[in-house]
């Protein structure tokens, strides 16, 4: 296994990936460590003075107040809200290298901080680039890696699918699922009994630890961030 190092994915798009990148982050710091972040592939990015910016890792590096440059935290950037793949064959963009770019910044981190959480893109098997006209996803980073992951699920109906599909992709030791967070990306209503039983089932049914229950937040809301954060409980 990669030491000091987590990769955080999610069961889907939108389930809140970016802001439990930051509590772990947030959660690991209060642990006496150094932690940074790293988004290698991001998508939907915005235009700012002539360059293709990720709002997630702009939110990040405020929001944890890191010293790291923007490229250094999220160097392989596109404009539209796609698979990478996707928005790479759209645009024109050979993902080629793009292996190689995503490691050596990876390693680049690493040597700044004592342990770094890694934010994937979309799910598991979400297409990111193409090599000798194989298509490799979020898996075969993770797998090429060798690191444990944090999955991010919804507490909503349908998440108990989406959950078990995720844990059944296939890893390579000794890479593995090290924990799930449920985490509320919307607000939940307090009768909604699929939010209520389904982490329970899930709990239940799976080997993989829960981590966490974060409720709907504040993004802006460095107090409540940190109550969030502090509420994680990790296992490494």
């Amino acid at each position: 296994m990669t030491q000091n190092a987590l990769f955080v994915t999610g069961t889907d798009t939108g389930v809140g990936k970016t802001l439990v990148t930051a509590l772990l982050a947030l959660k690991i710091r209060a642990m006496g460590f150094d932690c940074g972040v790293y988004k290698p592939f991001a998508s939907g990015c915005d235009w700012e003075n002539g360059a293709l910016v990720s709002p997630d890792a702009q939110w990040l590096q405020k929001t944890l107040d890191l010293g790291d440059s923007l490229d250094e935290i999220s160097p392989l950037r596109l404009e539209e809200p796609l698979a990478p793949l996707i928005a790479a064959r759209r645009a024109g963009i050979s993902t080629q290298d793009w292996p190689e770019i995503a490691r050596a910044g990876f390693d680049h981190l690493r040597s700044k901080h004592e342990f770094i959480i890694v934010e994937g893109v979309g799910g598991l098997l979400v297409p990111v680039w193409d090599e000798n006209e194989a298509i490799r996803t979020v898996e075969d980073l993770i797998n090429a890696w060798q690191l444990p992951i944090v999955l991010v699920a919804r507490r909503a109906l349908g998440t108990i699918n989406h959950t078990f599909l995720s844990l059944s992709v296939p890893l390579k030791a000794p890479a593995n699922f090290a924990g799930l967070v449920f985490n509320d990306s919307a607000p939940v209503a307090p009768d909604d009994i699929a939010a209520q039983t389904s982490p329970e089932f899930i709990s239940y049914q799976s080997a993989v630890p829960i981590w966490g229950q974060v409720p709907f937040l504040d993004c802006n809301d460095a107090a409540a961030l940190r109550r969030a954060a502090q509420s994680i409980e990790i296992e490494l």
